[in-house]
């Protein structure tokens, strides 16, 4: 089946948004006011929207439409370039912001069909061309969104593939929950198993069980990470997921280096400032290369000789000690927490023997060991997912859907799964 290839400019109308400045300041006239973060890669999100004051016959000329599908004209990302969701017209007298451009189809072009067309493959393939620039940025624009070419049948057959995307989709949706509840559930699991293991009993605290806690420095970087032949300094990023990732530094000039601050194999280090999430994150480092430098928003904590380090690591990743962390935590951003030395030798921990401690350690390897496994088999289902869905809209907007079950092989085929 050919369906025609016509440029997006003849589609539909094409307009961008409202600056927000402060003369908008929401004051006699204010209309509700979409933004970016109202767009996401799932669809609309309405948990909250601003309000923009409104002038003359602006609420008229751009007040949106049920069905106008309002794209994201960039954030650097060429995997988000270009996102969108059609409007669902559940807030009345609605504008739009500058960085969203309003696509309003034509009486030719069904809203459903442009809203599932524009995540098909080749659309975002285009979006991606098109968007990208010398600077290494990606941005769109209505001029840029002009020259998109879709691929368009008659409006009954747009509206047969909608129908059968629309099954195709939903089935997948629910695979994906069911996969998004399991991981969530495993992660539930580890967080009891933590809290069970070394979360139970707090008798001591932190400063009884350490025999040294001691700060970073400052020592001035560049912004580009250092070569395996030059000094780095670690940054916040490299404590902050669990595992110490030593490709988050930063360079810096040897004449500044002073080596006691040298990250060692063995080293427990804890992040003395971050997100509230994040704040007193702890790492324990493994094999590291040489030259890379604690940072003056970093600690390096020292077990007493009858503390184990990895157990002391856990003892401080259980959700008791972390909540403890976060109470104790300063600051009046959310974005910059800190926690100093004499906060966290207070954190409470429980006091075991060596024997004791390394018979949790095991205990948690085991959990670990099961739950790595199906975390890992969870993700290979949802790669598998995100394979299919890009086959399944590859397949219905080349017009090899029909609707039947041997829809299913052309799109596994497709998938390669």
């Amino acid at each position: 089946m050919t369906w025609e290839q016509i440029a997006l400019a003849e589609l539909a109308d094409i307009q961008g948004g409202i600056q927000k400045q402060p003369k908008r300041a929401p004051r006699q006239n204010a209309f509700p006011f979409l933004r970016v973060a109202n767009v996401t890669s799932h669809g609309l999100d309405l948990t909250d929207v601003h309000a923009v004051e409104l002038f003359g016959d602006e609420l008229e000329r751009l007040r949106l439409q049920r069905g106008d599908l309002l794209v994201v004209e960039g954030n650097g990302s060429p995997a988000q370039i270009g996102r969108a969701a059609v409007w669902d017209g559940s807030v009345e007298d609605c504008v739009h912001q500058n960085h969203l451009i309003r696509v309003r189809p034509h009486a030719g072009l069904d809203p459903a069909y442009l809203g599932l067309v524009w995540n098909s493959p080749t659309v975002r393939d285009e979006l991606t061309a098109v968007s990208s620039s010398t600077s290494g940025l990606h941005t769109l624009s209505v001029a840029k969104l002009k020259r998109i070419v879709l691929p368009v049948p008659s409006l009954r057959e747009q509206a047969r593939v909608v129908e059968i995307l629309g099954d195709h989709l939903s089935h997948l949706g629910v695979g994906d929950e069911a996969l998004q509840t399991a991981a969530s559930r495993l992660a539930a699991l580890q967080r009891a198993s933590l809290d069970r293991l070394f979360g139970q009993n707090l008798t001591t605290t932190l400063g009884d069980l350490v025999s040294d806690i001691s700060a970073g420095k400052s020592f001035g970087s560049a912004k580009a990470p250092a070569r395996e032949d030059e000094w780095g300094i670690i940054k916040v990023s490299a404590m902050t997921w669990g595992a110490f990732d030593a490709s988050q530094n930063k360079a810096v000039s040897a004449e500044r280096v002073d080596p006691r601050y040298e990250i060692c194999a063995g080293d427990l280090l804890v992040s003395r400032a971050n997100t509230s999430e994040y704040v007193g994150a702890s790492v324990l480092v493994g094999q590291v290369r040489p030259r890379l430098l604690l940072s003056d928003k970093s600690l390096r904590v020292t077990p007493k000789p009858d503390v184990c380090p990895e157990w002391l690591w856990r003892a401080l990743q259980a959700p008791s000690a972390r909540r403890q962390i976060s109470s104790l935590a300063t600051g009046t951003k959310d974005s910059m927490r800190n926690i100093s030395q004499a906060s966290l030798r207070a954190v409470r921990l429980p006091s075991l023997s060596l024997d004791a401690q390394e018979a949790a350690l095991r205990g948690f390897s085991e959990i670990e060991m099961e739950t790595t496994r199906l975390t890992q088999s969870i993700s290979r289902q949802q790669a598998r997912s995100t394979r299919l869905r890009r086959a399944l809209l590859a397949a219905a907007f080349a017009g090899k859907l029909t609707g039947r079950h041997t829809d299913i092989e052309v799109i596994e085929e497709l998938a390669g799964a």
